[in-house]
């Protein structure tokens, strides 16, 4: 009598899973559907899921439309690099907070919080002007549409998002028992090397977290990208005029008139092929995400 209830619950819990896993993957399953199926199938009310008309056409002129390769390209440079060392930088101040006191300490902290809190709509404005009139002195020059406007902030530890990288690192750090930095201090080394050779090998799983954080939030972002770039092409970017680019590849102008539902297509085959490689990064680096995770303490 024991077993029934167990199976029961077995097969609920099957059920309440296998609904959510749709729910959250509805997104996917439907760019993939609509990615290779002709825009004719958009008016047909018969057409669900698997396409009448299988074709690859609709990817290949989205392809052709976002200059993918080359966009591509320009995305990694500018948004995994800033990624990178913004993940260094949070690294270097969250180990900061976490192990050494220092005067202003809490009002650091307290800016870090900032940071979290305020919108970038709040500083976009002075940002532009400043690295409009970027320099000391008479010196000057004009970074704006230059992927210094976001290197910079990156390398100084107030990039996107900053503040939480920071906090997830501070908390990370502050778990790790003092006993190995004292071992390495007797050993004559001095904080710096100390906390190279032997805090970030230990600290794998929160970088790896921090990464895959960053690269996302740069990857989606679009009001920054926005706000500096002008010719500079980045998947997010080129996604949000994708409309009319394919309108001028597939009709010869911007101004043709097509159904929405008929745009459709292209629409998802741009995210679906935009989203793409960070599904592949995600699935190659999930063991580690989620121990990263686990070891942090953060609650998603």
């Amino acid at each position: 009598m024991n077993k029934l209830p167990k199976k029961i619950w077995v097969f609920f819990r099957t059920v309440i899973l296998t609904g959510i896993s749709f729910i959250i993957m509805y997104p996917v399953i439907y760019m993939v559907s609509c990615a290779f199926r002709e825009s004719t199938d958009m008016n047909d009310p018969s057409v669900m899921w698997l396409p009448k008309h299988f074709t690859l056409d609709v990817m290949k002129d989205t392809i052709k439309a976002m200059d993918f390769g080359n966009t591509l390209k320009n995305t990694l440079f500018l948004n995994v690099g800033c990624a990178v060392v913004q993940v260094i930088s949070c690294a270097v101040t969250g180990y900061g907070f976490a192990r050494f006191d220092f005067r202003g300490k809490r009002f650091l902290s307290a800016i870090v919080i900032m940071m979290i809190l305020v919108p970038p709509q709040v500083i976009s404005l002075p940002l532009y002007t400043q690295f409009m009139n970027f320099g000391i002195g008479s010196f000057r020059i004009n970074l704006i549409d230059n992927m210094l406007t976001m290197y910079l902030p990156a390398i100084t530890a107030n990039g996107l998002k900053a503040g939480l990288m920071i906090l997830i690192f501070r908390q990370f750090f502050s778990g790790l028992p003092r006993e190995l930095e004292d071992a390495a201090y007797i050993d004559g080394c001095s904080p710096l090397r100390t906390f190279t050779a032997v805090i970030l090998p230990n600290a794998l799983p929160a970088v790896l977290t921090v990464f895959l954080f960053s690269v996302v939030i740069y990857w989606n972002d679009c009001y920054t990208s926005t706000v500096f770039f002008r010719n500079t092409k980045t998947l997010t970017l080129v996604l949000e005029n994708l409309d009319s680019q394919l309108k001028k590849n597939l009709f010869g102008s911007a101004d043709v008139q097509i159904s929405p539902r008929e745009q459709i297509v292209w629409k998802e085959a741009g995210c679906l092929l935009s989203i793409t490689p960070l599904l592949v990064m995600y699935v190659c680096l999930q063991k580690h995400f989620t121990e990263g995770i686990e070891r942090s303490g953060l609650v998603m």
